[in-house]
Order: C-alpha cells, then sequence, then structure tokens
C-alpha cells in the first residue's frame, strides 16, 4: 500500500491541542489554582488560570508541560477563536468539558487523565521515560503561545505570567528544589512556549539547584512562502504577538542584538532555535501538519487527510527538505538531540503515538526522550532524510499500532 493510502487509514488524531481525561490515559492529575500565587495568571476571560499535577513521591524527577492549541494575533483571529469560526472551532459562548474554551478557565475539570509521555503504566511493552516523574499539566488559555504578559482589546493575554506562577508555586510549595531535574517542555504552542522561556526557566532554577532540561515538540517553524493566496504566512503573526500581548519578556538579550529591528524572530522557530542555550530534545515532522495545513490550503487547523495536487505535493516536498537541511544546519547545546521523523504528523508527546510512531530507523519519541534523559545522544538515528512527502517508513506506527 502506497504511504497515502496508508495515510488516509491511519489519520491524525483529533485532538493536537491541550485536552483532559483523554482515552485510555492512566495517569490522573489533580488541579492546583493560581490566583495566590499571582492574581494576574489569568486566561483570557479573566478566569483564574491553573495547572494539573501528579506527585509520584520523586523529589529528584520534575516534568513541566506547557499544553498546545494555536494562538491568535489581533482583533480578527481573536474573536474568530473566541466564537469559534477559527482553530480550535470550540464556540466560547457554548463550550463545555469536552469542547472547552481555549480562552478560559471555566471548562477545566477538576482532574486530568492523560496519556502519551504522562502514562504511567507500560504501553505495549514499553514504559514512558518520565514515568516515575512529578507531572505537571499546564493547560492553554491564554491563546499568546505562553509568550505574554499584556491586555489587548479587552482580553488579557497572560501566557507567559501564567507559567512563571506554575514555577514559583512547584518551588514554594511542592517540594521542587536540590538536586532535581526539571524536564521543561510543551508541544506545539507549547512548544514554542517552551523554546522561549526555557533559558529563562534554567537561570531561575539554578540558585534552587535544579538542572533543567527542555522537550520542545513541534516548536520549529520555518521561514517560507505560503502556497496558498488566503494565508499570509506565520512570519506577520509574530510581530503582532510581540507588541500586541506585550511578549517583549521572553526575548532574550543575545537573540534582541542579532535580530535588533527584528525582534519579531526571536518568537520564530528557525530564528530562535540557535540562541537556545539549555539542553534540549527537539521533535519535529519534517512534514509538519500545521504549517502544510495553513500554507497549502489556509486550513485553520489541521488537514487530516491532505489531498494535494501535484504541484502541492512538491511545495510539501520542499517544504521537507527545507526542514531537514535547516534542522542540520542548527547548532545545538551539548547533550542536545535533533529528532525528526519524515512523517505528516504533529506533537503527539501528549498522545499514545508518542510510543508507536517511528523514525524509519525505529526510534520512537519515546526512545528518543530515553535516550536524552540518559545523555545516550543518537544523532545518526534520529533524523529521517527519505525525500518523498510523508516517506518515512515509521509514520504509521508499530504492528501493534494499527490494530
Amino acid at each position: 500500500m502506497t504511504h497515502s493510502g496508508l495515510l488516509a487509514l491511519f489519520s491524525l488524531p483529533g485532538a493536537v491541542a491541550w485536552s483532559c481525561n483523554d482515552a485510555g490515559a492512566t495517569e490522573v492529575l489533580s488541579k492546583v489554582p493560581l490566583g495566590g500565587i499571582d492574581p494576574l495568571a489569568v486566561c483570557n476571560d479573566g478566569t483564574e488560570a491553573s495547572y494539573y499535577i501528579k506527585g509520584n513521591g520523586n523529589s529528584n524527577h520534575w516534568v513541566v508541560y506547557l499544553a498546545g492549541g494555536g494562538w491568535c494575533y489581533d482583533a480578527d483571529s481573536c474573536a474568530g477563536r473566541y466564537d469559534g469560526s477559527q482553530y480550535p472551532h470550540h464556540d466560547c459562548r457554548n463550550s463545555s468539558e469536552a469542547l472547552p474554551c481555549f480562552m478560559s478557565s471555566k471548562d477545566y475539570p477538576e482532574t486530568c487523565a492523560k496519556t502519551g509521555m504522562f502514562d504511567g503504566s507500560a504501553i505495549d511493552r514499553e514504559e514512558s521515560a518520565v514515568a516515575s516523574a512529578n507531572k505537571i499539566y499546564v493547560p492553554y488559555c491564554s491563546s499568546d503561545g505562553h509568550m505574554g504578559d499584556g491586555e489587548f482589546e479587552g482580553f488579557q493575554y497572560r501566557g507567559a505570567r501564567i507559567a512563571r506562577a506554575v514555577m514559583t508555586d512547584l518551588v514554594q510549595n511542592k517540594g521542587l528544589g536540590k538536586g532535581a531535574t526539571l524536564l521543561f517542555g510543551g508541544g506545539s504552542a507549547g512548544g514554542r512556549g517552551a523554546m522561549t522561556l526555557l533559558d529563562e526557566v534554567s537561570e531561575s532554577m539554578r540558585p534552587h539547584g535544579v538542572r533543567v532540561l527542555g522537550l520542545l515538540d513541534s516548536p520549529y517553524y520555518i521561514d517560507v512562502p505560503s502556497l496558498s493566496d488566503d494565508f499570509a504566512g506565520f512570519q506577520p503573526q509574530h510581530p503582532s504577538v510581540l507588541n500586541n500581548f506585550n511578549s517583549h519578556s521572553v526575548v532574550s538579550s543575545r537573540c534582541a542584538e542579532a535580530h535588533a529591528g527584528e525582534e519579531w524572530k526571536c518568537l520564530f522557530g528557525v530564528f530562535r532555535m540557535p540562541f537556545v542555550e539549555t539542553p534540549y530534545l527537539l521533535i519535529l515532522n519534517s512534514y509538519d501538519a500545521w504549517q502544510l495545513s495553513h500554507l497549502v490550503h489556509a486550513y485553520s487547523g489541521i488537514e487530516k487527510v491532505p489531498n494535494y495536487t501535484a504541484s502541492e505535493t512538491a511545495y510539501a516536498e520542499q517544504f521537507g527538505a527545507q526542514t531537514v537541511r535547516d534542522l542540520k544546519q542548527l547548532r545545538v547545546p551539548r547533550g542536545s538531540i535533533k529528532y525528526s521523523q519524515a512523517c505528516y504528523n504533529h506533537h503527539i508527546t501528549e498522545k499514545a503515538l508518542f510510543f508507536s510512531v517511528t523514525t524509519s530507523s525505529g526510534v520512537s519519541q519515546n526512545d528518543a526522550l530515553t535516550m536524552f534523559l540518559s545523555g545516550a545522544a543518537s544523532q545518526k538515528t534520529a533524523i529521517d532524510e527519505c525525500t518523498e512527502f510523508d516517506c518515512g517508513a515509521g509514520c504509521y506506527g508499530r504492528p501493534t499500532a494499527l490494530i
């Protein structure tokens, strides 16, 4: 069967943003409000932000994960995010726990069961690389890629402030301290937020004796023009996020100096990643489904099964080639791993596919995380280099994933 035929059978999971009570999840986290830590740690609508935690009695190993879910950047896109006309297509005026408003905490459940890397039990004879860690999940209600700290057009954009309040609470009240290793990361918008906050978190944890490592899932926008005339590209969104939401606090001084006058680039993956100094595991798909859905068909979200013409396929393959080329040229901190599957996929660290989808050489994202945490970096096996659209031999999971 061809890759395109397999793609139709094995389409992307429906949820690629923040979620709770995932099907098959074994790890249940409890909600912790943040109002007592910082009264300005609020969602877009002003409701109190929260995070979820599951303590596993391990004082030396912690995970903080910033959830994903796209973003908005100006008055029109934020209005569309609120009324459901744009991603995630949940109407905040008629939302529920199953279809939550992404601009409020009003739909947050008291507990949050998570799968993927959060799972606490073995799956397919594997165990998550962080199974025994204390796990913290930060749902996403700020619409700013966890980068903002301001007010715009009647909404609050406090994502960076929320993340900082989480870290404050963990140190002051939850036991994060001397001798611990903290894996700080996130997926999609959460991965981009973690990318911009990682060095700051590492520096702030140093006086507490905490070693920080990064997990950056799908943060890596590349600098390409849009194929669709109906989508202007991701580049113009970033100056708006920087200025409308006051995201200047996450712009590092080295990056700002290098991109003086274009500081928005310090929020954009391919431009920001060279300035990240904390060791990290970078996860991306060379045919990133979020970017291609927007760039090819101007789709607000992710097309589960893309139907491409010959010219659109050629564009996607050029996109994949540039992603791999940029990735190979990226200089990384010692101990980091660059991991890329040649798949049409996006942000699966929160999903069961974290264990089953692999590179062509059979390395899953869980395998890569295990290697990273153990210090056994393997660049050779971590990047797919086939050149046809969605060509990775491991894109559809190990055999058990298709049963």
